[in-house]
């Protein structure tokens, strides 16, 4: 009986001792040199793990609202590729905060050698200083095959960090063309003026935020990533370094959609051996699957970044939320009478010829479509309206803030003279007992104080001549701003103007400026008041938008404001 259990725990050690070690947890720096908040964060194989960015996308309500982006650039060279062209976007994962706006996430990093051999690999290896190099040299298909595996292995591994939405989680996969320029260019986090720019705003010099072509920047060789800085969505390298795989093929652009026909792949964002000049967040370029050998391509210079995902029937009763929400969407206002696609229904019902019925049917969608465009466009132009007078409202409140600041500055003033004549009295004090040397040190003092004295009165002449200008200016200003109000508040129901001004109110919220979250809020107000017929006067919404200044009280539950 002695031997055979000195036998069984003599097995047991020889079992213990062969089984897998649990693996050592990478570096942080390896993966995500520049930890940012809202960092969302994956587990891999071997003790890695890969970072994600969320990309909000302000929407309006129901289940297939989305939102529009004007992406491509005008150029007279891409135009066949890359001229401008109307998307839509949004975003399958809501945060904790029911008000924020959906988003998706996209790799905050190039997918590194690290992290490629993490899933791909055999063995795990320790990360390294190579290893942060991003991953190049793969196929269009082998990209694929990595997100496909990394989503089984997070589906069997770590199933509870995926986000999800009713029944469904994330899965991985490369990004669409629209999600990946959307996220390059900044998203919500910019202005739409900035948003249509070639490049995201670099304020620093593009070789701060790009690796490209020459000794000012890549010097010809691919970067760890992480080095530079971020574009406004906190996404690294997502110009320049390595070009990036996307989902979908290849199509021609025809003066602002997609050409029919479907062609090869697709590499965006341009390398480390692209020249500055051609570095923008429109750049596309086709490439073939297979090189000149038969062989499937891959470049040195290509590489890859994955999005999270979601299917869209997330849960059993979703078709069905999502016919009767398609219903809605197609309904126009009015009776059959009034509204030419209800009627073309009513007909499409009482014709027996199949032949009639299946032209009426083609025309009642093509009627639907460009009023669901018409819807579309009104909704924008509303959007922007509003966010127009939000930006009235904020120059409003400048010009208003400078007899505030000037209050301040007398304050400031009349202390710093008090200062000055306690410090002559102490100066007088102790020149009457110390050495030559120490007077010549406190006359230097007194000069000094002087020249700050001196500074503070032309501060001061130059902050009333200003100032003398601002009754005007604010008059001028509150006039554009009633117009504004006026003519949405007169044109478009009070609903519409709900849900664009919550679109816009997300936007704000991402642009991270002081005070115009809440002047959206007072501008939508304003404009819906019109709507039902009660026009705030020009001195009450004058008195709404001053109070924007005033932080809210203790204990009121409004929501505090970012700074």
């Amino acid at each position: 009986m002695r031997k055979l259990l000195l036998t069984a725990t003599a097995l047991l050690l020889v079992v213990l001792g062969s089984a897998p070690q649990a693996q050592e947890r990478w570096p942080e720096e390896y993966w995500n040199p520049k930890p940012l908040a809202e960092d969302l964060i994956l587990p891999m194989p071997c003790g890695g793990a890969m970072a994600f960015r969320p990309v909000p996308t302000p929407i309006g309500q129901g289940l297939l609202a989305d939102r529009p982006a004007m992406l491509g650039q005008a150029d007279a060279e891409t135009n066949y590729s890359e001229y401008l062209r109307q998307s839509f976007i949004a975003g399958p994962f809501r945060g904790a905060d029911a008000a924020a706006p959906p988003r998706y996430f996209i790799g905050k990093y190039e997918v590194t050698r690290d992290q490629y051999a993490a899933i791909n690999a055999g063995n795990c290896s320790a990360a390294s200083t190579a290893g942060r190099l991003p991953q190049a040299d793969i196929p269009w298909h082998e990209a694929v095959v990595f997100t496909t595996r990394y989503s089984a292995w997070l589906a069997r591994n770590a199933r509870e960090a995926l986000p999800m939405r009713e029944d469904a989680r994330a899965f991985i996969r490369l990004p669409t063309e629209e999600e990946w320029e959307y996220a390059a260019r900044g998203g919500a986090a910019i202005s739409e003026a900035d948003f249509a720019a070639r490049n995201f705003p670099m304020p620093d010099g593009m070789q701060r935020y790009v690796w490209f072509q020459g000794t000012r920047s890549s010097g010809g060789r691919v970067r760890p990533i992480g080095m530079l800085e971020p574009n406004p969505l906190g996404i690294f390298d997502i110009l320049g370094n390595v070009s990036e795989w996307v989902l979908e093929p290849y199509r021609l652009n025809r003066v602002g959609r997609a050409h029919g026909q479907a062609g090869g792949m697709v590499a965006r964002g341009g390398d480390f051996l692209t020249p500055e000049e051609q570095i923008r967040s429109s750049l596309r370029i086709e490439l073939p699957p297979l090189d000149r050998n038969g062989e499937p391509l891959k470049l040195r210079s290509l590489g890859f970044r994955p999005v999270l995902a979601l299917v869209a029937t997330s849960s059993d009763q979703r078709p069905a939320q999502l016919r009767a929400a398609f219903e809605a969407e197609a309904q126009t206002r009015g009776n059959a009478s009034e509204d030419p696609a209800r009627l073309l229904d009513v007909l499409k019902n009482e014709t027996p010829d199949p032949a009639l019925r299946q032209g009426i049917e083609r025309v009642g969608a093509a009627l639907r479509t460009a009023q669901r465009e018409r819807n579309d466009q009104e909704i924008q132009a509303i959007q922007s309206q509003i966010a127009a007078a939000a930006q009235i409202g904020r120059q409003i409140l400048l010009a208003e803030g400078f007899a505030e600041l000037l209050g301040v500055f007398a304050r400031v003033q009349a202390e710093t003279v008090q200062a000055q004549r306690l410090l002559a009295e102490d100066q007088g004090r102790i020149a009457a007992v110390t050495q030559a040397e120490i007077q010549a040190a406190l006359r230097r003092q007194q000069e000094r104080t002087q020249q700050i004295t001196n500074t503070m009165a032309r501060i001061e002449a130059a902050l009333r001549s200003q100032a003398e200008g601002q009754p005007a200016r604010v008059q001028e200003l509150a006039a554009s701003y009633m117009r504004t109000v006026l003519a949405v508040g007169r044109s478009a129901d009070r609903l519409r103007i709900q849900d664009a001004g919550n679109i816009v109110h997300q936007e704000s919220q991402s642009q991270n400026l002081q005070h115009l979250p809440e002047l959206v809020r007072i501008a939508t107000r304003h404009m819906v008041a019109v709507s039902n017929g009660n026009p705030p006067s020009r001195e009450q919404a004058m008195a709404d938008l001053t109070n924007a200044l005033r932080p809210a009280p203790q204990g009121s539950g409004a929501p505090a404001q970012r700074r």
